[in-house]
């Protein structure tokens, strides 16, 4: 257990960025649509693991859904349950018996499955305490992505806080042993429809753009944050941004057919 995030204050910050909680509401709203595809629909029980500020739970009752999230931060834990969401504060081995004598249609957990040691403990846990037939909706980075075979270990979502390595193949397997049948893979990034022009060619094209690996990209954080300080380039940057806007458009469809994405969210059903 990491004692450090469920003490690190860092996510007060993160809440009261604008423009990284206008990103994270059109992720959770990405994912929601995604559950409709898959065919789940309130009104439903969803026990998010790992569900930090409680945002995509919060979408989720707006739209029908019952939530309880479970969250090892305390700080996230409050704000959750300050904004209405029912939230067990703790990690998921050690809340458990909190949650082990129910009953839920739906368990999901973002970017959390990579993190647990014993990952198949944990999704036993998560099938014994689903309905027959329930969901299990997980995201987790793809380790065979585009992007991760062509920088290798320089890929920005390999680091030591990530345990395991997944690939859509890995996890149809592993959750077949378990007992889950995967219904649906989506190939996904965060707030894809918000990406870049560099990063969506980075996801097409066959050499390694500058800055778009973990060990460089600090390196040239500051040189980017000091041109965009005057406001000349900012009004450029407006100009240039709509006229690239068809070609953005139609790049993000070609990420999204060739399968591109940094991510994979899995949507399984429990066998009977």
């Amino acid at each position: 257990m990491n004692l450090n995030y469920k003490q690190n204050k860092s996510y007060g910050h993160e809440l009261s960025d604008k423009n990284k909680m206008s990103a994270r509401r059109r992720n959770v709203k990405d994912r929601l649509a995604l559950l409709k595809k898959s065919g789940i629909f309130p009104p439903a029980e969803i026990l998010e693991v790992g569900s930090h500020e409680g945002l995509f739970l919060k979408m989720a009752k707006e739209k029908g859904f019952g939530a309880l999230g479970i969250e090892p931060n305390a700080h996230a834990a409050r704000h959750a349950r300050a904004d209405g969401i029912e939230t067990i504060e703790g990690y998921f081995e050690e809340s458990f018996d909190k949650v082990a004598g129910r009953q839920f249609d739906i368990v999901a957990l973002f970017h959390v499955l990579e993190h647990v040691p014993d990952y198949a403990d944990c999704l036993s846990k998560i099938k014994s305490i689903l309905k027959p037939g329930g969901w299990l909706v997980l995201e987790v980075p793809n380790g065979k992505s585009y992007r991760a075979k062509k920088y290798g270990n320089d890929w920005m979502y390999f680091y030591e806080e990530h345990l395991h390595d997944f690939s859509p193949e890995r996890l149809k397997k592993e959750l077949g042993w378990i007992g889950f049948e995967v219904a649906s893979i989506y190939f996904r990034d965060f707030d894809c429809a918000h990406l870049s022009l560099r990063a969506l060619l980075d996801r097409l094209l066959p050499f390694k753009f500058r800055g778009m690996n973990v060990k460089i990209r600090n390196q040239i954080k500051e040189e980017i944050s000091s041109v965009q300080d005057t406001e000349n380039f900012r009004n450029k940057s407006r100009d240039i941004r709509f006229f690239l806007m068809p070609i953005k458009v139609f790049l993000a469809f070609c990420v999204k057919i060739l399968k591109r994405g940094d991510f994979i969210m899995v949507v399984a059903r429990k066998n009977n």
